[in-house]
């Protein structure tokens, strides 16, 4: 095979010409002539090769960025993508025109063949996104090959390390200055373009789970390899250092669950604050039960954390909700303080009984004795329980805004990308929690709250201690 040297000195050719050079360097040569090509084998090779684009940086192809699908494939995802939306969702244009929404489409159609598989993920993103709802969305292990081993979340005062593979772990509780050549606050508002979202609090809880896939900072240039990020993190003691985190290839369930249910990291061995938990403030005690309350003896009130609407293993809701009132009606319980900010969601089918307690409780069911903990992971049926918390009963909600609002689209249905094999959610019901011309975006508390990193590193817990302070 002839010397493949000279196609280095025109890496900024179009792809059409790199290929060729590939396919006259491959050829054999005259002493050879029984296995020769034609032009019109050349030609074949070109077209069969055509979709096939690279991204070069000053002496070399960077691999990753090379395409897997061809450009009819891509396309047939798109239209498959589009006819999903139209014909599932109940009013997929409620928040953008339908003419603005197909201009957009048929923009991304035509740069197809100009762009990389993940220029193209992060496009497919951008463009569901601008649908405005959280339950229709891409997702699963499908929309990246390979993850970065680290999670980062914001607070009031910044954006910090919270979860890390075991090697990185001496730099959990950084806070984070740059990725790449971009600020912090930068990279997240890329992100934030193509995260789904009902509201800007969801985007927030969202976003630092699109940052650590791989083909989402390669598809928005924020990196060119996709191979490593490098951070520029702070410590306690304001000492600057960079951390360079790899990225590996990681496959879990399509619901992604070890994000949302576990604060975890796309790798087995990692750590995160959960691992003290004799230290652990109440919200973040037991966060893999679905329900629990403890007895606060001091103020005769009771703590119930609802981490996730489903059933348990081992009891289900019903008979949970059962002994609850039980326990609240033995101790002649004055306050109940329902804990919803870490609850992503679930069926809300179960959630009718909790209603009814609270409501046959006078004494529980006003406000002062009635309080309900909320975020910006409050959502999908943790939102409803909110919603008709409030809607039937007197309660003071207290924390930061949710990540959904009252009436939203939700129920979403499953599908995947005929070619990439994408999972695409897409919303089937309509569910007005609240009243009719309720167009709020979320519920905001009463008393808000923002978390600061002091506070979740040295495990403490302001919104409990807020309520605590008003329960008379």
């Amino acid at each position: 095979m002839k010397n493949l040297k000279s196609i280095t000195s025109i890496l900024n050719m179009s792809h059409k010409v790199v290929v060729l050079l590939l396919v006259i360097a491959a050829m054999p040569t005259k002493a050879d002539s029984s296995s020769a090509y034609t032009s019109e084998q050349i030609k074949e090779q070109i077209n069969a090769e055509d979709t096939i684009h690279h991204q070069c940086n000053s002496s070399t192809i960077n691999s990753y960025s090379q395409r897997t699908l061809s450009d009819k494939q891509w396309i047939e995802d798109l239209a498959f993508m589009v006819n999903r939306l139209e014909s599932v969702h109940p009013n997929p244009y409620i928040n953008i025109k339908k003419e603005q929404f197909q201009i957009e489409v048929k923009h991304l159609k035509e740069k197809i063949p100009n762009y990389t598989d993940n220029e193209i993920i992060v496009e497919f993103l951008r463009i569901i996104t601008l649908i405005k709802d959280g339950h229709t969305r891409l997702h699963g292990n499908n929309l990246t090959k390979k993850w970065y081993p680290i999670r980062i979340e914001q607070f009031s005062d910044g954006f910090y390390i919270t979860a890390s593979a075991n090697k990185y772990a001496k730099y959990s509780g950084s806070k984070v200055i740059q990725i790449n050549n971009y600020t912090v606050e930068e990279v997240f508002d890329k992100i934030k373009n193509i995260t789904p979202h009902d509201n800007e609090f969801l985007q927030k809880y969202l976003s630092p789970m699109y940052l650590i896939m791989s083909s989402v900072v390669s598809g928005l240039h924020i990196t060119d390899t996709s191979e490593n990020l490098t951070f520029l993190i702070e410590n306690s003691d304001h000492k600057q250092n960079k951390l360079l985190i790899e990225s590996i290839e990681y496959k879990s369930n399509d619901d992604l669950g070890w994000y949302w249910k576990e604060y975890a990291i796309p790798y087995a061995d990692y750590t995160n604050i959960m691992m003290h938990d004799k230290d652990l403030p109440l919200y973040l005690k037991n966060y893999n039960k679905p329900f629990w309350f403890e007895y606060i003896k001091d103020k005769n009130s009771v703590y119930f954390c609802f981490n996730e609407c489903s059933d348990s293993n081992s009891e289900s809701f019903e008979n949970f909700n059962k002994g609850l009132w039980e326990f609240i009606d033995l101790r002649k319980v004055d306050s109940l303080i329902i804990d919803l900010r870490n609850n992503f969601g679930g069926t809300n089918s179960i959630l009718k009984p909790l209603i009814h307690g609270i409501i046959k409780h006078n004494k529980i069911n006003q406000e002062g004795h009635l309080f309900v903990i909320v975020g910006c992971k409050t959502f999908s049926a943790a939102m409803h329980c909110a919603t008709w918390i409030e809607y039937h009963c007197n309660p003071i909600f207290v924390g930061e805004p949710t990540g959904a609002s009252p009436n939203h689209f939700s129920d979403a249905d499953f599908s995947y990308l005929p070619n990439s094999k994408i999972l695409l959610m897409v919303s089937k019901y309509y569910w007005q929690n609240s009243w009719p011309w309720d167009n709020r975006r979320y519920i905001e508390p009463k008393f808000r709250i923002n978390l600061s990193s002091e506070d979740y590193f040295n495990y403490r817990d302001p919104v409990m201690e807020k309520i605590l302070n008003v329960i008379r």
